[in-house]
């Protein structure tokens, strides 16, 4: 369960019944969460990218780009990508709205060796941008960290719900 929104002052689950906070044995007041999700919002990041005249430029590059039949160099020359613009044409007839692409993967940060824990940084990619820019390190954003012990899997949609709702 995500204690956010109309959740964020329960204390404990409404599925199960497992407390939000840890049991504390020292006499102090503060109440530490089992887990903590941490969120960097990405409408700030997306707006800086047409604050600056060069970037904002090429923000539009997907839609005036010419394919070339049989040959993929861009995500936008893609079946997904076509398949989408055809279902949503309200979103592809405007040029400056954002395509992002979504990418997780889980490390551990204490090495191999530690206990039983993992990071799943989740990353968004703006696929706006032409071949060669879009793949670089500062138009690939840090959206949120998902916790440790073990994998989101099946219920990476509840992580998940913070940054959709930005997008509404």
């Amino acid at each position: 369960m995500l204690y956010y929104l109309e959740n964020a002052e329960l204390t404990e689950c409404m599925t199960c019944g497992h407390s939000h906070y840890k049991p504390r044995t020292d006499r102090g007041n503060t109440l530490m969460a089992y887990k903590k999700l941490r969120y960097f919002p990405i409408t700030p990041k997306l707006q800086r990218l047409f604050m600056l005249p060069r970037i904002a430029e090429h923000m539009t590059w997907h839609q005036s780009h010419h394919a070339v039949d049989g040959v993929m160099v861009h995500p936008s020359n893609g079946e997904a990508w076509k398949h989408f613009n055809g279902v949503h044409p309200y979103f592809s007839a405007a040029s400056r709205n954002v395509h992002l692409g979504f990418c997780t993967d889980r490390f551990n940060p204490f090495g191999s060796f530690a206990a039983p824990y993992s990071c799943w940084p989740v990353i968004l990619t703006v696929y706006n941008l032409p071949p060669g820019i879009y793949i670089r390190l500062e138009f690939m954003f840090l959206s949120m960290v998902i916790p440790g012990p073990s994998s989101p899997r099946q219920n990476i949609d509840i992580y998940l719900r913070s940054l959709i709702d930005q997008f509404i």
